[in-house]
């Protein structure tokens, strides 16, 4: 009795996608003959699915059908205004190449953020601007590097081969700083969110290099990095301003953080900018109409939305991802928050 033939294995629209270098989802565009695929692109794809004798499924490119022409954006907080104005540029953008933006609040959790990217996944978008939550969380990687879908991610940095934008935070922190050492400030307090992104990462390395460029050393004690709520902030300016060594100037890099700061300071009856010098990050309303006003941190918040929506068009045409970051840059605008440190 002869032994059984080998099972040979099937040919699978990832065996493709490896073949020609490029995103499942550039497959499926390719074969469902979605227009503006770069020509390259596409003999690419044809020449694998010939090589390899792929022969995609009916069944399942009747459930795939045409583009949707829908992209989604997933972000973190719906009452931080930075996102507001990142979400209308991203709009715009989309909009003028027939794409409906389609915008959901993660309030934070990464449980919803997976719902969120489910739901994006059975509706068929076809691309998704993400500001994830906790960039490393297993379970939300997993399903991005999944996701039939290009993803281009705003203000954060994934361990997977996907694009970025975000602004220039290690250089906005480290000016501010340079400011205020250059003012005599020696206990300068940073307050800010994001131990898990790349936004406080940033922060905290701008701080860093600036104390370092100027042969200070960084007191632990004043580094505060676990929460942009602005009760956080409210708290631990408390904390700090009772310090037996208290800062003599805060950076409250955070759009909800000036708020509680400021209110700490208030309380304890510490003037701004004769006991304590504040700089804060994004520019906001109550920045400006503070008294004194609130030097500040600006970036383009609106730019970094329509830059994110030029790269996903480029992706969802085709073009593979390339794990490229673009930067906004950041500036440091000098109001009357900022003083000569007390002695």
């Amino acid at each position: 009795m002869s032994a059984p033939a080998a099972r040979t294995a099937r040919v699978t629209v990832h065996d493709v996608a490896k073949r020609a270098g490029v995103a499942i989802s550039t497959v499926s565009r390719v074969v469902n003959g979605a227009p503006r695929v770069n020509q390259d692109i596409r003999q690419r794809v044809e020449a694998a699915i010939a090589e390899l004798g792929w022969t995609p499924s009916v069944a399942a490119q009747a459930m795939r059908g045409a583009s949707t022409r829908m992209v989604g954006f997933i972000f973190s907080d719906v009452r931080n205004p930075m996102w507001a104005s990142a979400v209308k540029g991203a709009e715009d953008v989309l909009s003028a190449h027939g794409y409906l933006l389609v915008v959901a609040s993660s309030g934070g959790s990464s449980e919803r953020e997976l719902v969120l990217l489910e739901l994006f996944q059975r509706r068929r978008a076809d691309g998704l601007l993400f500001g994830v939550e906790e960039e490393s969380h297993p379970d939300v990687a997993q399903r991005v590097r999944d996701a039939s879908f290009p993803t281009v991610l705003l203000e954060r940095e994934m361990a997977l081969p996907i694009d970025a934008v975000g602004a220039d935070h290690f250089t906005g922190v480290q000016h501010a700083t340079r400011h205020l050492i250059g003012l005599g400030h020696r206990r300068i307090a940073l307050v800010s969110g994001g131990r898990r992104n790349r936004v406080g990462r940033d922060r905290l390395a701008g701080l860093t290099k600036a104390h370092e460029d100027a042969g200070l050393p960084l007191d632990p004690e004043l580094l505060r990095l676990d929460s942009f709520a602005p009760e956080y902030a409210y708290r631990e300016t408390q904390l700090l301003l009772n310090l037996a060594d208290p800062p003599t100037a805060i950076i409250a890099a955070g759009m909800h953080l000036l708020e509680g700061v400021l209110s700490a300071a208030r309380g304890a009856g510490v003037s701004v900018p004769g006991e304590l010098s504040l700089v804060c990050s994004n520019d906001t309303p109550l920045a400006r109409m503070a008294t004194p006003a609130i030097s500040v941190i600006r970036y383009d918040s609106y730019a970094l939305g329509t830059e994110a929506a030029l790269l996903l068009l480029r992706r969802m045409q085709g073009e593979p991802a390339s794990k490229a970051r673009i930067q906004i840059s950041t500036e440091f605008v000098m109001r009357d928050s900022c003083g000569i440190a007390p002695r």
